[in-house]
């Protein structure tokens, strides 16, 4: 099993009877926009207070891989560059900028055309209460959910539209939530139609249920929902920051996570434990199911925090580090810096991605993994550029592309036959 030779182990206590229903198996969403904005909030946070108050005087971490990060500190950091991307890719993103409150384009990387998705219902004007969209990777195309929340405290409705390989949008279901003085969580399993739902409201206990079901909802702690594990539904709590594991039948906590760590699921059982954003030290790879761990050291020379993008259907984890005033104080702030590493969760070996680290601006540049396997950066800085790298590459290849309203989200399309 994973991880069975680590040595260290992660104290969690669980309930051995396996949790039935779906099984999520991979980072949610809502945890990466959560983490998104916050990272977000600290780009706002730095251009408004002196540069030594982001100042982070922490030792270097050590890199698991043997390698050394190829740039120190400094302020020698530029765009994102690398050899160009030649030849036909056929390779099509479907992009939503403004944090999802954009419309929705497609992008032909190789002709440069973008072309407007039309019928998702989303302005391109929005305003405070205007519909805002998450693009999820799906089987044969991606998923673009519509989310429609007119005020505070009014019903709220979400559009599920698939996106085909062919760029075509087809409306698949709408789902419908009551008025409530409070917060909806939602947590989407994968492949199928059902999702966790766990409402929050401004006054009484937290109910966690699954829909479509006809099984009465069940109080649990109240928190963010984070995925679905064999050993119950992680939820992530508002008051202490730390993770637990609840029996989604009885609401019954079954394990604790460590209150002084963050957890970011990549895998069926799998999470990056890391500290606090802000406060760096090291990572892990841990089994939540067997409670093993792989330290995995600090390998960025950035120190501020990371996202996580996990492969689809593989091994791959791209961990992507970041600082939202680069370089650190006493030095002069000239922006904001992203350096990306690929973890591979069978073995723990870290691989450094070529043409990073590499100065961008945080909220308008974006990754994602292909259905083949091959991962997309997109960074904007003074001009925006994508990189295509497939595992065991020496170079990533670069070639620029429309700057639109950012690449915050993307989901790059599956290649039909005849764009091969």
């Amino acid at each position: 099993m994973l991880l069975d030779d680590a040595p260290h182990r992660l104290a969690v206590t669980v309930d051995p009877a396996p949790v039935e229903g779906p099984d999520a198996g991979v980072i949610e969403e809502a945890r990466r926009r959560q983490r998104r904005q916050r990272l977000v909030a600290a780009v706002v946070l730095a251009t408004a207070v002196a540069a030594g108050i982001l100042a982070f005087g922490f030792a270097g971490g050590a890199d698991r891989s043997g390698q050394s990060p190829s740039v120190r500190l400094s302020s020698s950091l530029r765009g994102l560059a690398g050899p160009p991307l030649r030849g036909r890719t056929g390779l099509r993103l479907v992009v939503a900028g403004l944090g999802g409150r954009g419309p929705a384009d497609i992008v032909d990387v190789d002709s440069g055309k973008v072309r407007a998705l039309r019928g998702l219902g989303v302005s391109s004007s929005p305003r405070m209460w205007s519909p805002w969209l998450q693009l999820l990777p799906v089987p044969g195309g991606a998923l673009a959910v519509v989310t429609h929340h007119h005020c505070a405290y009014c019903s709220t409705a979400e559009d599920d539209f698939l996106i085909t390989a062919d760029g075509s949008v087809r409306r698949m279901a709408t789902r419908y939530f009551p008025a409530l003085r409070g917060t909806i969580e939602t947590s989407r399993i994968p492949g199928t139609d059902a999702e966790w739902v766990l409402v929050w409201p401004h006054r009484g206990a937290c109910t966690l249920r699954l829909l479509p079901s006809t099984r009465a909802p069940v109080i649990v702690p109240c928190g963010d929902l984070a995925g679905t594990f064999p050993a119950g539904v992680a939820v992530w709590t508002d008051r202490d920051q730390r993770g637990i594991l609840v029996n989604p039948l009885t609401g019954a906590v079954r394990g604790h996570l460590s209150s002084s760590s963050t957890y970011e699921l990549v895998g069926h059982s799998l999470a990056i434990e890391g500290a606090p954003y802000g406060s760096p030290t090291s990572i892990s790879l841990v089994n939540l199911a067997t409670g093993n761990r792989r330290p995995l050291g600090w390998p960025s020379s950035l120190r501020f925090g990371y996202e996580v993008f996990p492969e689809p259907a593989g091994p791959l984890v791209a961990i992507d580090f970041a600082d939202p005033a680069y370089p650190p104080a006493p030095r002069q702030t000239t922006g904001q810096a992203a350096d990306l590493w690929v973890l591979n969760t069978r073995d723990g070996h870290l691989t450094h991605l070529p043409g990073f680290p590499s100065l961008e601006a945080i909220k308008l540049s974006g990754i994602a993994w292909t259905p083949d396997g091959s991962l997309v950066v997109v960074a904007q800085e003074r001009h925006t550029v994508l990189g295509l790298w497939r595992p065991g590459q020496r170079t990533l290849h670069v070639r620029t592309v429309p700057a639109l309203n950012g690449y915050s989200q993307f989901v790059p399309l599956p290649i039909s036959d005849a764009r091969r």
